[in-house]
């Protein structure tokens, strides 16, 4: 799998992670009716994976030298 669809796919189940927390309690898989802990951490957890995953669809593939750069 290339970097990019790599990335594409971590990105996406980042935004999925972040989604599912964050709703959690209106989708009736939440504990209480507070945003918890958990709620919390997985909402980190998904931010973080969304931003890795677009940065990583984003870096030039190995081997590649960006334009103007000199060797």
């Amino acid at each position: 799998m290339s970097p990019r669809g790599l990335g594409a796919l971590v990105a996406a189940a980042g935004a999925v992670v972040l989604v599912l927390s964050v709703f959690a309690d209106q989708l009736g898989i939440g504990g209480t009716d507070e945003f918890g802990w958990k709620q919390l951490l997985g909402a980190a957890v998904g931010v973080v994976a969304l931003l890795g995953g677009g940065a990583l669809m984003y870096l030039p593939p190995r081997g590649e030298v960006e334009p103007g750069a000199e060797e």
